[in-house]
């Protein structure tokens, strides 16, 4: 009994040996069958690699892989097969680069090499998008293409890159015409279009362009100073050497990340007229020297050609603000050549809140006379007769900030300046003679000295420091001082006391035309301003 179920079961795993090789041949004639029946063109996508954000009009490097998934071999030398763009197909959005094969430059990505089938084929290629002309939006998809079958294959997914400019310009503030060897300010500004911060660390600059590269104005690359966030706009303050050959210089700027990295928009090509320096101008704020040894007191020049209107602020007996102005011609003969001369005058007339300004009421009288001498070390002499006392105070500009350069009939058109450091009246010229506000115009500070009258007439100067504002502007705090009398000597800065007495603030609309506007005394007034030109067409400093 034992031996014939041995058997029985003997014979049943025979049947099913035999069962399972039908299924194995079964199986096989099946594989066989669908391998034939496979498509001769088929594939898979595998992976992509393309940045999250690409700029418009650069070239960026792309790759895209698949997987010959059919029974043929894609061949190259046939140009038979291509990585084509889609939706629509063979679109020119993305503008292939360096691809040439006929009608296909642009939109299709040429096979590298014979692909078996089960192999994958990586396509390392470049894109510039919208450079092709094609201006329809078109995402990052791609999928296999045959002359012979059509497109086949699964179509790569969309990675959602983002496509836009990178940086767009904004602004460019620079002169058209500049003496020889001049140091002079500029201001470049653009805005990121990125999704990402520009930041110092990683590298982003402004970078010459114009060509890329170039020192014509003494420098290549400004780094960026701080952060800027997507959307929001870098300025670029910086300083620029003027060459030493007169000629005409283009002026043009673009964003760079890095050495030889410019991206972006570049900013309009501006040619500026580098032509020789005129003569010596000694336009803008002194003081003793040396500097800030008498702090208190200085004299603003106004110098147009041969001639300087100065307005000397400073003390009478009693510490009061006392100012005097001198219309000095340089002489050219004579004891005195090359010096500027004049009579010392004080004027008095109409207090300063006055609703309506009227100028007839202006009295002047000569109380002294003065000289100004000047060395080619940039220092000079002011010597002076003031109430019968003389005096000779060595003199320097005043600086707090970069020094203008300022030049006499630089350009026709005062209009055209963005520095405004001059004698400014009331506008139109001439129709408030009597009082006027000199500036001192360094990178983004002026300091301004408003000459006027007090209550009893008397002659009455303030100044305000006035940092320039966001909107353009430039404010700041008024004072009066108080200090040691003219023919003090020695002059003692100590005794020299300011009082906080009120604000003042100048608007430019142009290089000639603005607002000036102050709160004193708990009055306010704002009155349109031009520059006093005296000689034309004037002097413009830099």
């Amino acid at each position: 009994m034992t031996f014939t179920l041995v058997a029985a079961r003997l014979v049943t795993a025979a049947t099913w040996l035999a069962t399972a090789a039908t299924w194995l041949v079964t199986a096989a004639t099946w594989l066989v069958t669908a391998a034939a029946a496979a498509a001769p063109y088929d594939a898979a996508y595998v992976t992509e690699s393309i940045p999250s954000f690409v700029e418009l009009n650069a070239p960026v490097a792309v790759s895209v892989t698949m997987r010959n998934t059919g029974s043929a071999t894609w061949l190259r030398a046939e140009g038979d097969v291509f990585l084509a763009t889609q939706r629509p197909q063979d679109n020119y959005y993305w503008c292939i680069q360096d691809n040439p094969h006929g009608m296909y430059s642009g939109n299709r990505v040429l096979l590298p090499y014979d692909v078996a089938p089960g192999a994958e084929v990586t396509f390392a290629f470049f894109v510039k998008p919208l450079s092709c002309g094609f201006a329809a939006d078109a995402p990052f998809r791609f999928r296999m293409l045959s002359q012979t079958y059509g497109t086949f294959g699964e179509e790569t997914p969309d990675p959602g890159t983002t496509v836009s400019t990178a940086a767009d310009f904004v602004s460019q503030q620079a002169p058209s015409i500049a003496p020889a060897g001049a140091r002079i300010p500029v201001t470049v500004a653009f805005r990121n279009t990125t999704l990402a911060p520009w930041t110092p660390a990683d590298g982003y600059a402004l970078a010459s362009a114009g060509p890329a590269g170039n020192t014509t104005w003494g420098t290549a690359s400004v780094p960026l100073s701080t952060d800027v966030a997507p959307g929001a706009v870098a300025t670029f303050s910086f300083v620029i050497d003027v060459p030493a050959t007169p000629a005409k210089y283009n002026f043009q700027w673009q964003m760079s990340r890095g050495a030889n990295a410019p991206f972006g928009a570049v900013s309009p090509a501006t040619a500026i007229d580098v032509v020789t320096p005129g003569p010596a101008n000694y336009q803008g704020l002194w003081w003793a020297a040396p500097a800030g040894s008498e702090a208190g007191w200085g004299i603003q020049l106004a110098h147009q050609d041969d001639t300087i209107f100065a307005t000397w602020f400073t003390y009478d007996a009693n510490g009061n603000a006392l100012w005097l102005s001198m219309t000095a011609q340089r002489n050219v003969t004579g004891q005195f050549a090359g010096q500027y001369t004049g009579a010392l005058v004080r004027t008095t007339g109409p207090a300063f809140d006055i609703a309506v300004f009227p100028p007839n009421q202006v009295r002047s009288v000569t109380v002294g006379s003065g000289a100004l001498a000047f060395d080619d070390s940039g220092g000079g002499t002011f010597a002076y007769t003031l109430n019968g006392v003389s005096r000779t105070k060595s003199i320097v500009r005043q600086a707090f900030a970069l020094l203008p350069t300022c030049t006499f009939a630089l350009f026709d058109d005062p209009a055209l300046a963005y520095n405004y450091q001059d004698l400014w009246w009331a506008s139109p010229a001439g129709s408030q003679s009597g009082w006027g506000v000199s500036l001192a115009h360094q990178r983004d500070i002026v300091f301004a000295t408003w000459f006027t009258y007090d209550h009893d007439g008397s002659p009455l100067w303030l100044s305000f420091t006035a940092p320039k504002q966001a909107d353009g502007s430039y404010a700041g705090t008024l004072y009066r001082t108080t200090g040691p009398p003219a023919s003090a000597q020695p002059f003692d800065p100590a005794r020299v006391a300011a009082t906080n007495v009120g604000t003042a603030s100048l608007a430019f609309t142009d290089g000639n035309a603005g607002t000036f506007t102050w709160s004193f005394a708990g009055v306010t007034r704002s009155t349109p301003i031009t520059r006093q030109i005296f000689v034309s067409p004037g002097t413009v400093c830099q």
